[in-house]
């Protein structure tokens, strides 16, 4: 029995043991085929060949050095490849400067002279043959136009016509292969997107800022270049830094391509505060367009005066709708008076546009042609009423 029991467990510790040794043995082959194919990854990523380095063939340390410390897909940025210094160096080039100089009656005790005032502003080449595009503002009353090229060379320019509604101008000057600007869409822009203005804040030539798109279709009041207040709608917003000098500058996107005119600045110090407007180069093309093609832009209007109706006046008229734009009086003889509109009526729609306020009015035949057939949707005595009108020339009807 002694026997038969040592025996017994002698044969234990046998098959303990060989479970052991088939334990490590399965271990050991894990690891070495674990660590082939662990290798054969690794070295993939580098783009080499497991054979290759097998062999010995196609290595080079270096390379390999460069690779392990460089992640793949990564990309070196040069001092080209910045996004910054890319559109600078694209759209600058395109970019001048405008110097003007007019003449002032001044009258004292003394008597009457004159005297030079000068101005300054920016502008964008937009044809090879030296048409140039710049705000009405910088050029209005010009008595002289001299324009900085892009070569230094200060010529003088002409202005082939100016827009003070949309805040346009053309200004020609005599030289041909210039370097005209992308011109670029605001169709798909969209707020927070980067914005690179340039222009000669100043007289600094060649200012380039860095912002985004603040807000977009903004309505504000400026004054053109005889002090007369002027409605400039549908405005991009922009924090780049705007300072007097910008104006008729460029404003570019991350492409740089121009999507924009700056034109104004809103400032308690008459300096940038993060507050700027620029013309959309949608309608500043078409704009220009005009200019070159007649002299002047054409303006649809359909002849009100009104005003943007409050929950004050609202409540005082004693109507239900809180939103519109109130006429406070409808010119004779053109469309508005035609279609029957009267002073009272609250106009709500533009065609199937919402119109909140008179800058939405505004805005929305802006964008129209004259000629064009729209139907107005108002609100009379508390009873919504629509009506069809044909847009007119704006010169025709106010000047």
């Amino acid at each position: 029995m002694f026997f038969d029991f040592e025996f017994q467990e002698n044969k234990s510790d046998n098959k303990e043991g060989s479970y052991l040794f088939i334990s490590l043995l399965s271990a050991l082959f894990g690891a070495i085929i674990g660590g082939i194919i662990t290798s054969i990854f690794i070295i993939s990523i580098f783009g080499l060949n497991f054979m290759d380095v097998l062999s010995g063939k196609g290595i080079n340390p270096p390379e390999i050095l460069e690779k392990l410390l460089v992640p793949r897909n990564s990309e070196i940025i040069t001092e080209y490849e910045d996004p910054g210094v890319a559109v600078a160096e694209k759209a600058r080039p395109s970019v001048v400067n405008i110097r003007t100089e007019r003449k002032r009656l001044i009258q004292n005790f003394f008597g009457a002279f004159s005297e030079k005032v000068e101005g300054s502003g920016s502008g964008v080449i937009i044809d090879e043959m030296g048409y140039i595009l710049t705000n009405n503002h910088v050029v209005a009353d010009a008595d002289e136009i001299f324009v900085t090229l892009p070569s230094g060379e200060d010529v003088p320019g002409k202005v082939l016509g100016k827009d003070r509604e949309t805040d346009i101008a053309i200004v020609k000057v005599e030289r041909e292969n210039l370097p005209p600007a992308d011109i670029g869409t605001t169709k798909d822009l969209k707020v927070g997107e980067i914005l690179i203005a340039i222009g000669n804040p100043y007289g600094f030539e060649h200012t380039v800022t860095f912002g985004v798109v603040s807000a977009m279709n903004r309505t504000i009041t400026s004054y053109d270049g005889r002090g007369q207040s002027i409605t400039l709608t549908d405005l991009i917003q922009t924090d780049a830094a705007i300072n007097p000098g910008n104006s008729g500058g460029a404003l570019c996107n991350k492409k740089g391509e121009v999507i924009g005119i700056n034109t104004v600045i809103v400032s308690e110090t008459g300096g940038s505060q993060g507050i700027g407007f620029a013309i959309p180069i949608d309608a500043a093309m078409d704009a220009a367009k005009q200019l070159i093609e007649t002299g002047k832009v054409s303006h649809p209007n359909i002849g009100i005066f009104g005003t943007t109706l409050t929950k004050e006046i609202a409540e005082e008229l004693d109507i239900s709708v809180r939103k519109g734009a109130i006429i406070s009086e409808a010119i004779s003889g053109t469309p508005a008076d035609k279609a029957g509109l009267q002073r009272g009526d609250i106009i709500i729609k533009l065609d199937e546009n919402e119109i909140e306020s008179m800058d939405d009015l505004l805005t929305e035949i802006r964008k129209m042609k004259v000629g064009d057939s729209v139907t107005i949707t108002y609100i009379r005595d508390n009873e919504e009423q629509s009506v069809e009108l044909i847009l007119a020339e704006r010169s025709e009807i106010i000047f």
